[in-house]
C-alpha cells in the first residue's frame, strides 16, 4: 500500500514543488557524499547516515503534504481573536480584531502598529524590558493620561482551558497606572472576572502552549530589523535555539548532570564511613565469642524460664475457664431481664394507648367547653353595656335632683313671698282672697301627699323587680341540681333494678361479647394452659362501701383475663380482636414474688379484697400495686396518714362524704401530695359480692338520693313562691300607681281654675306675679319630675335587664363549673394513665440499665476471655519456642519460679560484670553493629543505583536530544529550501551545532556554478527575502499557535515584497491551525492581496500630522 502511494507521488512530474523537493534530496545527498562541507552533527550521536534516512523520511513526507494538502482549520483554542488599547503608548482606545490564519496590520508610519504587539507581550504576562520598547510598565502609558489598559481574547474552543468555566474566549486584561499598581485579571466570554491572580494566567500560557517570551514567536520591531538585516550566523544559529526552545531543555540535562556530581561526592564519603563500620562489627564480633564460661548458669536459666512459660500458660487457661462459667450465668440472668423488659414494653404500650384515649376525651371535653364560654362572655359584654347605661341613667338622675332642688328653693321664697302679700290683701280686701288661697293651699298639700306616695311606689317597684330578678337566678339554679339529682337517682334505680333483677350476673357487664369470647376460648388450644377470665369474677369484696372507687379504679383488669404463656397472650389477644371485644390480656410470669405490705394496721385494697386464684393476685399486684395502696375512709385523715410516709405505702384512696360513690387518690409525698378526685363507678358491679349487700347498699343509695331529690325539690318550690309573690307586688303596685297618678291629674286641674280665679282677683297686684312665678317654677318642677320618673323607669329598666344577665351568666358559669369538674375528673384520669405508663417507662428504664450493666459485664468478660483466647496460642507459642511443654510441681507457682529467675539472673549479672558487659548487651552491640554495616552497605548500593540510573536517563534524554535538533535541523532545510525556491532560488540551511552557526545559503537555479552565495553577498531585497524563508523555515518547528512579526519588509523592493507577501501567507495555510500576524506599513492591497476567507487586513488609523514639535519624555 505504501510503495504504491510513493509511486504514485513520483509520477508526478508536473508538480513544481515535489520536483524541487526530489532534486534538492538528491543534491544535499550527493554533497553528503562527496563532504564538500564540515559535518555539522560532530557533537552529536549517530551518522550521517541517520540523518540521510530522517532527510529523505520528512522530504516524502513534506511532498506527500503538498500533494495532498489538508484544508487549513482554525486552532481550538491559542490564537488571538481581539486586542483593545486604552491609553497605551500613542493610543487613546483602539480595538483590532484578528482572523486565525493570516492577518495583515498596515498602516502609515507613526499610526502605532507596533504598539500592538507590545501591548500583546505585555498582556500576556512579559516584562517591559522584553519588549525593548520602555525601561518600566509605567513607560508605556499615554502621555497625559494616568492609567491604561490592555485587553487580548484568546480563542477557547475544543479542548480548551477550563472550557465550563471560560466558554469559547478567555479575555486576559492587565491595567497599570503612574502609581505603580499593575494587576491581571482573567474574564469568561460573558465578561465575569474568573480571577485575578497571575497564576491563573501562567496557567492558561503553559495550557496553549503561548511562548510570549520566545523571540521568535513575536519579532519586535526592532528583532526583526535585526533578524531579518544586520543578524549574523550565530545570531541566527541562537534564535534556532531558542525559538525551539532547546536551549532551555539543555538547560535542564545540563542540571540533572550536576546532581550526579553531587551523588558522586557522598559516594565517597560512604565509603570512608562503611570502613570504619567493619572496623567496629569486627571488634564487637570478637567480644562476642568471648562469652563462654556463663553457659551452665544460662542453662539453668534456660530450663526455668521453660517451666515459668508453660506455668503461666497453665495459669492463663485456668482464668479462661472461670471467665467462662462466669458468662454463662451472666447470660441466663440477661435472658430473664430480656423477658421481663418484654413484659414492661407490652405494658408501656397499653398505657400509651389510654393515654391517648384519656388524652382524647379531655380534648374533647375542652372544646365543648368553649361554647359556653364564649356564651358567657357574650352575656358578660352585654352586662357591662348595661352598666354603662345604668350608670348614665344615674347620672341623669343626679343631675334632675340638682335641678328640682333649686327650683324648690325658688318656689319655697316665692310662696314666702306670696303669704307676706297675702297679709297685706287680706288686710285690705277682707276674707274672700284669703278664703281662695286657703283652698288652694289645701289642694297643693294633697298633691304633695299624692306625690311621696308615689315616689315610695316607685321605690317598692324597683325593689321588687330586683328581688325578682336575683330569685329567679336561684332557682334556675336550683332546676339544675335538681336535674342533676335526677338522674343519680335514675342511676341509682337502674342499679337497684339490675341486682333485683338478677341482671347484675350477666356477662355483658365485663364488656360486649363477653360470652362468645368465652365460648371461643374453650374451643381453642393453649400452649400452657387455658386463659382465666374475667377477673371479676376470681375477685369478691369484704367491704361495700368502697365498692364503687375500686370497681372504678381496678376497672381494666376486672374486664380482662390472665394468660399463662407470651404465646398465649398473643393468641389471645387475637381472639379478642376477632371476637369484637375490647377486654384486656395480662401475663401471668410463673415465678414467684415477694409482697412488700405495710402494717396490719392498714387496710389496703389486697387486704379488702378475697382473691383465691395466685394468678389473679399477682396480675393485681403488678399492675395496680394493691399490697401498697391503703383505704382511709375519712379524707383528712388519709391525707395526714400520707404526710407521714408509712413504710411500704405506695398510695391511698379516701370516701368523698359530699358525693356518694365518689371519693379521691393520693400520692405519695411530703406536705399536701397529690390528690385527685374519683368518680366512682355507677354501673353494675364486676366483683363478685354479696348480692343482698349489693342490694342493701344499692337500696340505700336510692333512698339517700331520694331524700337529697326531695330537698331540692323544696328549695326550688320555696323560690319559686316567692318569685310570685314579688310579681302579684309588683302587679298591685302599678295599678296603684296609675290610680295616684289620675288623683294627681284631678288636684292639678282644680288648682289651675284656682289659680285664674285668683289671677282675675289680682291682674295688678304683687301676689298675682308671685304665683305666676310659682305656677312657673312648680311647672317646671312637674316637668323634672316627670324626668325623673321617666329616669326611674329606664334606672329599673336598666336593673332588671342586669339582673337577668347575672342571672343568665351565673347559670352558666354553673354550667361551666359543672363541665369543667367533668374535664378536671377526665383530665385526673390522664394524670393517673401517665403516672401508671412514667412507672412502666421507670421500669423499663431500670431493666435496660440492668441489661445494659449486664451486657457490660458480659463484654468486658468476653473482652477479656478473647484478650485471653487471643493471647494464649502466643503464649504456648512463646512457651514452645523456649522448650516443650513439661509437667510442672503443683507447690510451685509462677511467682515462686520467678523469684528463683531473679536469683539466677543475678549471679549471672555478676559474672557478666567480670567481662565488663552483659551477654545481651554484648550480643545487642554485635546485632547493632552488623545491621549499622549492613544498612551503610545497601546504602551504598542504592546510591550507586541511583547514580547509574541517572546517567543511563541523562544518557537517553541527551541522546533524544541530539535527535530532536536533528529533526528539527532536517526539517528546517526542507522547508528553507523549498520555500526559497518559490523565486528560482536553490536555498540552503548550513547547520554547525558544533560552534553554533547557522548559515544560508543561496543560489539562483539559472546559474550553473556549483559554488553558492552566502547572506551577506546577496542584494537587500535578497536577503530580506532569504531571511524571511529562514524565519518560515523556523517557524514550521514552533509549538507556538501564532507568530508576530514587525515591518518584515522593510529591506525589501517592490518585487520581493510581494513575492514574500504571497509566500508568507501560502506557508501560512499550509501550517494548519496556526495564525500569523504581521505588520507593514505597505498597502497589500496593492500588492495583489485581498480579504480572503484565510486573510484579514486590519488598518490603523492615519496619525495625527498637526504637531509642532517631537514629544519627548523624560527618563
Amino acid at each position: 500500500m505504501r510503495s504504491t502511494k510513493r509511486a504514485r507521488i513520483a509520477n508526478q512530474p508536473d508538480n513544481p514543488e515535489s520536483a524541487r523537493l526530489e532534486e534538492h534530496a538528491r543534491s544535499s545527498k550527493k554533497q553528503k557524499t562527496n563532504a564538500s562541507e564540515p559535518d555539522p552533527t560532530i557533537d552529536e550521536p549517530g551518522t550521517d547516515s541517520d540523518e540521510d534516512a530522517i532527510y529523505f523520511e520528512q522530504s516524502q513526507r513534506l511532498v506527500t503534504s503538498t500533494l495532498n494538502p489538508r484544508e487549513n482549520e482554525p486552532a481550538d483554542y491559542g490564537t488571538i481573536e481581539l486586542i483593545r488599547l486604552e491609553n497605551f503608548m500613542c493610543h487613546s482606545c483602539l480595538e483590532m480584531k484578528f482572523g486565525p490564519f493570516m492577518n495583515f496590520v498596515v498602516g502609515q508610519n507613526g499610526s502605532g502598529k507596533s504598539a500592538v504587539l507590545t501591548a500583546l507581550t505585555l498582556c500576556l504576562g512579559a516584562k517591559a524590558a522584553v519588549t525593548n520598547r520602555g525601561g518600566n510598565i509605567k513607560s508605556f502609558i499615554k502621555e497625559g493620561e494616568h492609567m491604561a489598559a490592555v485587553e487580548v481574547h484568546l480563542r477557547n474552543r475544543g479542548d480548551g482551558f477550563r472550557k465550563e468555566v471560560y466558554g469559547d474566549t478567555v479575555i486576559v486584561q492587565r491595567t497599570f497606572n503612574r502609581d505603580g499598581v499593575n494587576s491581571y485579571k482573567t474574564k469568561s466570554k460573558s465578561g465575569k472576572t474568573i480571577s485575578t491572580s497571575k497564576k491563573e494566567l501562567s496557567d492558561i500560557i503553559d495550557y496553549m502552549s503561548l511562548q510570549v517570551d520566545n523571540p521568535m514567536t513575536v519579532l519586535s520591531q526592532d528583532l526583526a530589523r535585526q533578524f531579518l538585516s544586520n543578524s549574523s550566523d550565530e545570531d541566527k544559529y541562537k534564535f534556532f535555539m531558542k525559538g525551539v526552545q532547546l536551549d532551555d531543555l539543555y538547560a535542564l540535562y545540563q542540571n540533572l548532570k550536576g546532581q550526579q556530581s553531587v551523588i558522586e561526592s557522598v559516594l565517597e564519603s560512604k565509603d570512608e564511613d562503611i570502613r570504619e563500620l567493619e572496623e567496629d562489627k569486627e571488634k564487637a564480633e570478637k567480644r562476642f565469642r568471648m562469652l563462654k564460661e556463663t553457659e551452665n548458669l544460662r542453662h539453668n536459666v534456660r530450663d526455668l524460664l521453660l517451666k515459668l512459660a508453660w506455668a503461666q500458660v497453665a495459669d492463663k487457661e485456668k482464668l479462661l475457664d472461670t471467665i467462662k462459667n462466669e458468662i454463662a450465668g451472666l447470660e441466663q440472668a440477661q435472658l430473664e431481664l430480656q423477658k421481663t423488659s418484654e413484659d414492661v414494653e407490652k405494658d408501656i404500650k397499653t398505657w400509651d394507648q389510654k393515654v391517648e384515649e384519656a388524652q382524647a376525651a379531655v380534648r374533647s371535653s375542652s372544646e365543648s367547653n368553649s361554647p359556653l364560654n364564649e356564651k358567657r362572655k357574650e352575656l358578660e359584654e352585654k352586662l357591662n353595656t348595661e352598666a354603662e347605661k345604668l350608670a348614665r341613667v344615674q347620672q341623669s338622675e343626679r343631675t334632675a335632683d340638682q335641678q328640682m332642688k333649686a327650683i324648690k328653693a325658688r318656689i319655697d321664697k316665692a310662696k314666702r313671698d306670696a303669704e307676706a302679700e297675702k297679709e297685706r290683701l287680706a288686710d285690705a280686701e277682707g276674707g274672700k282672697h284669703a278664703s281662695l288661697l286657703k283652698e288652694k293651699e289645701q289642694l297643693i298639700e294633697k298633691k304633695s301627699q299624692l306625690s311621696r306616695e308615689q315616689s315610695e311606689l316607685e321605690t317598692s317597684l324597683e325593689t321588687e323587680a330586683t328581688t325578682v330578678s336575683s330569685t329567679t337566678a336561684k332557682a334556675h339554679a336550683a332546676i339544675d341540681a335538681l336535674k342533676r339529682k335526677e338522674r343519680d337517682l335514675q342511676t341509682a334505680k337502674e342499679t337497684l333494678q339490675n341486682l333485683t333483677s338478677g341482671h347484675s350476673n350477666n356477662l355483658s357487664v365485663y364488656g360486649q361479647n363477653t360470652q362468645v369470647l368465652l365460648k371461643s376460648i374453650e374451643k381453642s388450644k393453649w400452649k400452657a394452659r387455658m386463659p382465666i377470665g374475667p377477673v371479676g369474677l376470681l375477685v369478691k369484696l369484704k367491704y361495700q362501701n368502697w365498692s364503687s372507687i375500686l370497681e372504678k379504679q381496678l376497672s381494666r383488669v376486672l374486664s380482662g383475663f390472665v394468660a399463662f404463656s407470651l404465646e398465649d397472650k398473643d393468641q389471645l389477644m387475637n381472639l379478642v380482636h376477632e371476637n369484637g371485644c375490647d377486654h384486656s390480656v395480662f401475663y401471668s410470669s410463673p415465678n414467684s414474688f415477694r409482697l412488700k405490705e405495710p402494717a396490719d394496721g392498714y387496710l389496703t385494697i389486697m387486704r379488702a379484697l378475697e382473691i383465691e386464684n395466685e394468678d389473679v393476685r399477682r396480675t393485681l399486684v403488678t399492675t395496680y400495686n394493691i399490697e401498697q395502696t391503703i383505704l382511709v375512709e375519712d379524707h383528712v385523715e388519709a391525707r395526714r396518714t400520707m404526710e407521714a410516709c408509712p413504710e411500704n405505702v405506695k398510695g391511698c384512696y379516701s370516701l368523698n362524704r359530699q358525693r356518694r360513690g365518689n371519693g379521691f387518690s393520693i400520692r405519695m409525698g411530703q406536705g399536701s401530695g397529690g390528690v385527685d378526685p374519683i368518680i366512682g363507678h355507677t354501673g353494675p358491679s364486676r366483683i363478685a359480692t354479696n348480692v343482698e349487700e349489693q342490694i342493701r347498699v344499692a337500696q340505700e343509695n336510692v333512698n339517700a338520693l331520694e331524700g337529697d331529690l326531695s330537698n331540692e325539690q323544696s328549695k326550688y318550690n320555696v323560690l319559686r313562691h316567692a318569685v310570685e309573690i314579688s310579681k302579684n307586688k309588683i302587679q298591685q303596685y302599678t295599678t296603684k300607681k296609675h290610680t295616684l297618678r289620675t288623683d294627681i291629674q284631678r288636684i292639678e286641674d282644680k288648682l289651675e281654675e284656682l289659680v285664674g280665679k285668683l289671677q282675675q282677683n289680682n291682674t295688678e297686684t304683687q301676689l298675682g306675679k308671685l304665683e305666676s312665678a310659682i305656677e312657673v317654677h312648680e311647672d317646671s318642677y312637674k316637668k323634672y319630675v316627670g324626668q325623673q320618673q321617666d329616669i326611674a323607669n329606664d334606672k329599673q329598666r336598666h336593673i332588671a335587664m342586669e339582673n337577668e344577665l347575672k342571672s343568665q351568666i351565673e347559670t352558666l358559669r354553673s354550667q361551666i363549673n359543672e363541665s369543667e369538674s367533668q374535664t378536671k375528673v377526665l383530665q385526673a384520669a390522664h394524670s393517673s394513665a401517665i403516672q401508671q405508663r412514667e412507672r412502666a417507662v421507670l421500669k423499663q428504664s431500670e431493666l435496660l440499665q440492668k441489661l445494659h450493666q449486664q451486657k457490660i459485664s458480659i463484654s468486658d468478660r468476653e473482652a477479656r476471655m478473647t484478650e485471653i483466647e487471643q493471647g494464649l496460642p502466643g503464649m504456648k507459642k512463646e512457651a514452645e519456642e523456649v522448650g516443650p511443654r513439661v509437667n510442672l510441681r503443683t507447690k510451685e507457682t509462677a511467682a515462686e519460679m520467678e523469684s528463683r529467675l531473679e536469683q539466677l539472673n543475678s549471679q549471672l549479672e555478676k559474672r557478666d560484670a567480670r567481662i565488663g558487659a552483659s551477654t545481651e548487651q554484648i550480643a545487642k552491640d554485635f546485632a547493632d553493629k552488623t545491621e549499622k554495616y549492613n544498612e551503610a552497605g545497601k546504602e551504598r548500593e542504592d546510591l550507586k543505583n541511583l547514580h547509574k540510573a541517572l546517567n543511563r536517563a541523562f544518557e537517553e534524554r541527551m541522546e533524544r536530544w541530539f535527535y530532536f535538533r536533528k529533526h528539527i535541523s532536517v526539517q528546517s532545510r526542507l522547508q528553507f529550501h523549498l520555500l526559497m525556491s518559490e523565486r528560482e532560488f536553490d536555498g540552503k540551511l548550513v547547520f554547525d551545532h558544533t560552534n553554533g552557526i547557522l548559515q544560508l545559503k543561496v543560489q539562483p537555479t539559472q546559474q550553473a556554478t556549483d559554488t553558492q552565495r552566502n547572506a551577506k553577498t546577496l542584494s537587500g531585497g535578497e536577503k530580506s527575502f532569504s531571511q524571511i524563508c529562514l524565519l518560515l523555515a523556523l517557524w514550521e518547528a514552533m509549538g507556538s499557535p501564532f507568530r508576530c512579526l514587525d515591518e518584515f519588509d522593510v529591506f525589501m523592493d517592490a518585487v520581493n515584497r510581494g513575492v514574500s507577501m504571497g509566500l508568507i501567507i501560502k506557508a501560512a495555510r499550509n501550517s494548519i491551525g496556526k495564525q500569523f500576524i504581521l505588520i507593514t506599513p505597505q498597502d497589500v492591497s496593492t500588492k495583489g492581496i485581498d480579504e480572503t476567507a484565510d486573510v484579514r487586513i486590519v488598518r490603523m488609523p492615519d496619525p495625527e500630522r498637526n504637531q509642532t514639535h517631537i514629544r519627548v519624555r523624560a527618563r
